[in-house]
């Protein structure tokens, strides 16, 4: 628990924190072109976008559709397909690029294993269970991976694990005064 504890904090941490730079970099440039496009309620809209990038899967669909409808609405079909355009291709490089680049980093969970996760905490519990399966996977995996290594044989004469950090080999023991 001493070793596995702190590592599984920072895996939660470090998902959380690369979830929140994703979830901002998709708000702000989704948020860019709205306004570029003079589609109003934009900020308001990317403060959505934000909040709804947290929910896998589903959340990037309604937010992206709601923004299109309000430009559809309020300024046009033209408006709104360039709208459409660009939150297609925002969430593209979120997508592809992004989340890979700044998450797989974070959680080393193969990305079959999120979408899999995501399925099954869908099934289980709904949206909730989406929301928490990647995190829960990533803590699993980091947690299993420590206590594997943990349970392997230690080097002879050496130690290993949680209570060999920052433990320097003893120095070889002085020679006999003669």
């Amino acid at each position: 628990v001493a070793g596995a504890g702190p590592r599984a904090w920072r895996t939660l941490t470090a998902y959380v924190r690369g979830t929140v730079l994703v979830a901002l970099i998709d708000a702000i440039f989704i948020g860019l072109g709205l306004y570029f496009l003079n589609v109003p309620l934009a900020v308001p809209l990317a403060v959505f976008i934000f909040l709804f990038a947290f929910i896998p899967l589903l959340g990037a669909v309604v937010s992206g559709a709601l923004a299109v409808v309000v430009a559809l609405v309020t300024e046009g079909v033209f408006t709104a397909l360039m709208v459409l355009v660009v939150v297609l291709a925002v969430q593209q490089i979120e997508g592809h690029i992004l989340q890979p680049f700044i998450l797989g980093r974070a959680v080393r969970v193969h990305p079959l294993a999120v979408v899999l996760a995501v399925a099954t905490g869908g099934l289980v519990a709904g949206i909730g269970g989406a929301v928490v399966a990647v995190p829960l996977v990533a803590v699993v995996n980091t947690v299993v991976g420590y206590l594997r290594s943990y349970a392997t044989p230690a080097p002879v004469g050496g130690q290993h694990g949680a209570t060999a950090l920052g433990v320097a080999p003893a120095p070889p023991p002085p020679p006999p005064a003669a």
